[in-house]
């Protein structure tokens, strides 16, 4: 019957959307759940098997409150009167963040002794977990001590790193707020 078929469309065209669920996550695959711009929700399969060898370097790992921008085969489960879409990911250039950044750096090792930003998801209520080292730089920030930064970030992959470096550039979008919180 017709509510037992999928419809398969192959699909060059970008589908921009905000991550609002993590079904899944681990090194090699996730499945989320992705509201489109134009309103639809995709539930995403991302995984490096499906990238090939070409895209493999753009899978970075999500987290809910991400947009996204993905491209891949898209396919329609025809349930009735709902529709269900699905997206099996085969591309994704780049992830628009908002993370926190510490009102202080810390010292860590990199390729050497450095100093590092702290960082974690805005929208994690407990300011004193969840912070991680951010090792590389932000492309566009100008860090200044005593404030605690809301940034919105724009993540793209290094298809081929130096040794010893991240494998994701990061740049400064916005600068959601900048608060004071030492004399």
């Amino acid at each position: 019957s017709l509510n037992d078929k999928a419809h398969v469309v192959q699909s060059s065209e970008a589908i921009i959307g905000e991550v609002t669920e993590v079904i899944t996550k681990d090194r090699e695959q996730q499945t989320i759940t992705l509201m489109a711009k134009d309103g639809r929700t995709y539930k995403a399969f991302i995984s490096k098997a499906n990238f090939g060898k070409e895209n493999a370097y753009q899978i970075q790992k999500l987290a809910i409150g991400d947009v996204v921008e993905v491209m891949g085969e898209q396919s329609t489960l025809l349930a009735g009167v709902d529709n269900k879409s699905q997206i099996t990911v085969r591309a994704m250039p780049y992830v628009l963040r908002k993370i926190i950044v510490a009102d202080h750096q810390e010292d860590c090792i990199g390729v050497g002794p450095q100093s590092c930003l702290l960082t974690k998801l805005a929208g994690q209520t407990n300011s004193q977990t969840g912070w991680e080292y951010l090792y590389s730089g932000i492309e566009g920030f100008d860090y200044e001590p005593h404030y605690e930064y809301t940034l919105l970030i724009k993540n793209t992959t290094i298809a081929n790193p130096p040794a010893d470096t991240s494998s994701i550039h990061s740049k400064l979008i916005k600068i959601i707020e900048k608060k004071r919180t030492k004399a």
